[in-house]
């Protein structure tokens, strides 16, 4: 019993260490919380406004640019079909300017060809003659629709008089295509474009429409208003 006693009463031969105490940690405070500040007043409804008008405009542009993706425009065509040149005189002017008189009636009707899937507005259109650079009448148009895949006529009327520059230019080319039995007369048409795409609308486009026209010399001596139809079928330059 002594020996057991003595046993267990034995002194360590080794150091003792118990588990490692933690550091104290610094207390945690949380930050103080601000009192909620609701949105009120006008600043706030601009603010709301100006955010539904911001992301309306975005979801518009996009939706616009999606469609025109899709339904990117093709150039469209444009035919003279025909015209009519009753009268073509040009003679010295009554003014002491010493320019030209050109008296003229024309009438050219034009086939616009729209080879997209959609329509194509015509929300301003005019038209322009001019013989050897010289502009000497001028057609305002109605304003008019080209359907998808479709043709629409325009009809453009000249009738008047005119001066013109009294150069010896116009006169030695008056001179030789009368002379020749032809007239080469230049009709331009300008318009403003709009794309109507299901409920969209494109605007702001321009068009430059060119066509020569070879017209033949109206008879000398007949009635200036009668009609002399001249099948043409020449394609024009679009400008587009």
């Amino acid at each position: 019993m002594a020996a057991y006693e003595k046993q267990q009463q034995s002194p360590l031969n080794a150091g003792f260490y118990g588990p490692p105490i933690p550091p104290p940690q610094p207390a945690y405070y949380p930050p103080p919380s601000r009192p909620h500040r609701g949105c009120g007043g006008p600043r706030c409804l601009l603010c709301f406004l100006f955010k539904v008008v911001a992301l309306a405009v975005i979801v518009l542009g996009a939706a616009t640019l999606v469609l025109w993706l899709i339904f990117r425009p093709d150039t469209p065509k444009a035919y003279a079909d025909s015209a009519a040149l009753s009268r073509f005189d040009l003679g010295a002017g009554a003014g002491s300017g010493g320019g030209d008189l050109l008296q003229y009636n024309l009438t050219v009707t034009i086939r616009l060809r729209n080879p997209n899937r959609f329509w194509i507005r015509y929300e301003y259109a005019e038209a322009q003659a001019l013989y050897d650079g010289e502009r000497f009448g001028f057609s305002p148009l109605q304003p008019f629709y080209v359907g998808s895949k479709s043709d629409a006529r325009i009809t453009a009327a000249f009738s008047g008089s005119a001066a013109v520059d009294g150069d010896d230019d116009v006169r030695r080319t008056y001179r030789r295509e009368n002379g020749e039995g032809f007239y080469y007369i230049k009709v331009r048409v300008y318009s403003d474009l709009s794309f109507k795409v299901r409920v969209f609308r494109v605007h702001d486009y321009k068009s430059k429409i060119t066509c020569v026209l070879r017209l033949p010399v109206p008879a000398a001596g007949g009635n200036a208003n009668a009609t002399a139809m001249t099948m043409l079928g020449t394609r024009c330059d679009v400008d587009f």
